[in-house]
């Protein structure tokens, strides 16, 4: 198992600013999580985070962060395409290309 603070792929070791100060959609390094809180639990988020000086997105995207760098994740899973890649050529192997359309027969001026 490896610890999530050995993966880099989605947040850059030596970051320590949350993407969320990016803005709104705006993960450079992540993609957009979203969590369900009762009215209570969302108020109580909020009372926290501003007694902190940060927001709550903020505070979420650092326990986050805080609780993967903590927890083992599992290797990735091993896992292979289904089959391998079919060129073009391979594809069209049994076709023959469409022929020129014609054009109409010239008609003789006087």
């Amino acid at each position: 198992m490896c610890k999530a603070s050995d993966m880099t792929e989605s947040h850059g070791g030596d970051s320590l600013e949350p993407a969320s100060v990016h803005g709104p959609g705006r993960a450079p390094a992540g993609m957009p999580l979203t969590i369900r809180l009762g009215e209570r639990e969302y108020a109580a988020l909020v009372r926290i985070a501003r007694s902190r000086e940060t927001t709550a997105a903020t505070l979420v995207e650092q326990l986050v962060l805080h609780a993967l760098a903590k927890t083992d994740v599992p290797p990735p899973a091993d896992s292979h395409p289904a089959r391998r890649h079919t060129t073009y050529e391979e594809a069209t192997a049994g076709f023959r290309p469409d022929a020129p359309a014609s054009a109409p027969a010239p008609t003789p001026h006087e």
